[in-house]
């Protein structure tokens, strides 16, 4: 019998950023909404650089890479990265890395059946470097729409005879079809999102079977689909929108578990299974 799928749910570290950049209402000019989250003087809480683990009869992909313990070293960020010090404020040392992380959980980065990038921003893609290196034949996902790097990833391109809720055209992860890509861009062009279906918690689930949402940047966190506010840097704030409204009609669909990168409730999320019920 084979062994069920399962997540984990671990945190790079942390990072604190303006509240502004958080979440705003979807109107007006995206570049007037990301001067508000530049000149907002607040910070947030601590909130989780998070990545996921999924554990699959296939193997074990990893959702996003993290922020590297290097990136608060002097040098790290180009002196053209001007405001990254403006917008956010990171905590996090050596045994926060991922890779660190995997190899405590006896897994090394040649042990992944791939990795998927939601986007390229720094703290989700910023160990892609250091994997790569370890494990020269990982394959890497990033979709079409927002390929920009130094090596051959696998580009996704959105099936359209593989509907998933609302969206119309997804990718297979896996051959059962249980682990599957979809569209979400808004934050940026081809920002990718995973649905895992019949999958359990990491503690095992006692048999119950879950559907679970993997936003990646599509959502800081439950709040910004309460409130329909996407982030506020969105490249595309209106179409951000139409994503958080798409993932909601998912969640009115069937039950799905959210599970946000950045919220700090998402570890009792995954531990509880807890269905998000849009209003």
């Amino acid at each position: 019998m084979s062994q069920p799928i399962r997540l984990e749910f671990l945190s790079t570290g942390t990072v604190r950023i303006r509240p502004l950049m958080r979440s705003q209402p979807a109107g007006g000019y995206s570049i007037l909404r990301r001067l508000r989250a530049i000149l907002d003087r607040g910070w947030t809480e601590p909130l989780p650089v998070g990545v996921f683990l999924i554990h699959h009869p296939e193997g074990i992909y990893l959702f996003d890479t993290g922020q590297p313990p290097r990136c608060n070293e002097p040098g790290y960020f180009p002196r053209t990265a001007l405001f990254n010090n403006m917008l956010r404020r990171f905590t996090l040392d050596n045994k926060d890395g991922i890779v660190a992380q995997l190899r405590e959980r006896g897994i090394e980065p040649r042990d992944l059946k791939g990795v998927v990038i939601s986007h390229l921003h720094n703290y989700h893609a910023g160990v892609l470097e250091e994997l790569v290196a370890a494990a020269p034949g990982l394959v890497v996902y990033v979709s079409r729409e927002h390929w920009r790097a130094g090596f051959a990833p696998r580009i996704v391109g959105f099936q359209s005879g593989r509907p998933v809720g609302p969206w119309r055209g997804s990718y297979p992860l896996t051959e059962d079809g249980k682990v599957v890509v979809v569209d979400t861009s808004g934050h940026v062009p081809g920002h990718m999102s995973v649905v895992v279906y019949g999958g359990s918690n990491s503690s095992g689930g006692g048999g119950r079977q879950t559907t679970y949402m993997l936003p990646g940047d599509a959502a800081y966190g439950i709040d910004n689909l309460v409130k329909e506010e996407p982030d506020g840097i969105s490249d595309d704030p209106l179409r951000a929108l139409e994503t958080l409204r798409r993932i909601k009609e998912f969640a009115r669909g069937e039950e799905v578990v959210v599970l946000p990168s950045h919220d700090p409730d998402t570890l009792r999320i995954l531990a509880e299974r807890a269905v998000y019920q849009p209003m």
